[in-house]
């Protein structure tokens, strides 16, 4: 592939249900996957990627199991204007209770537990107008992966991280792992010298699996 150091920024209409860092791999990972498998139906939990999925990113080998993508987290850090909380509901709606099969059981619908339990749940997000990141990887086909991905972060079904437009362009320096020596993405501990900011966390997508996760320093 034909890498180059680029900047991809995303143009926001809604706001943000996801964490200070949203790596840009892991959307462009989700992406990859659903071109070559198809649209995800279903979730399983702790499931894991299919083999065979690569990534139009620089690889970054830094010892036998540490490796990861020349790919900045959301910058500028903090790259959001303002925080919310609102909340997603789910209620049986009762207009339709008769086409509900009871079987031998009362005809009673029980929302307090169960498959029909009525929910009222936080939601916690952030607002902006765009988020960019940085990375060094192949233009076109990053710009091709994009292309389709209409929300970002959590509950995009519920309106969520909705994005306007993509933006895919040449940038003059590399800034995938930093900027004026400050880190713009997590890298292992072991290769930072001196004081840091170490947490837990994912060092490549999918950032959820524990295997990938690790003792990581912080932007």
């Amino acid at each position: 592939m034909d890498y180059s150091n680029l900047r991809v920024t995303a143009t926001l209409q809604t706001g943000i249900v996801c964490d200070r860092w949203l790596p840009l791999d892991g959307i462009l990972l989700y992406q990859a996957c659903r071109n070559k498998f198809g649209s995800q139906a279903t979730t399983t939990p702790g499931g894991t990627v299919s083999p065979g999925v690569e990534l139009p990113l620089q690889v970054i080998h830094t010892g036998e199991l540490h490796w990861y993508y020349a790919c900045s987290w959301a910058q500028p850090q903090p790259w959001w204007v303002a925080e919310g909380q609102d909340h997603w509901n789910k209620r049986f709606d009762f207009g339709f209770a008769d086409l509900v099969d009871f079987g031998a059981r009362r005809g009673k619908v029980i929302i307090e537990q169960g498959q029909y339990k009525a929910y009222h749940m936080p939601v916690f997000y952030y607002a902006a107008d765009r988020i960019e990141w940085h990375c060094v990887g192949d233009g076109n086909r990053i710009e091709e992966l994009l292309s389709t991905m209409t929300h970002i972060g959590k509950k995009g079904s519920q309106g969520w991280g909705r994005v306007s437009e993509w933006s895919v362009e040449a940038w003059a320096g590399d800034w995938s792992v930093r900027r004026d020596g400050k880190l713009t993405r997590g890298i292992p501990a072991c290769d930072v010298e001196g004081a840091a900011n170490f947490v837990q966390y994912g060092l490549r997508p999918s950032y959820y699996r524990k295997e990938n996760q690790m003792l990581v320093a912080m932007p």
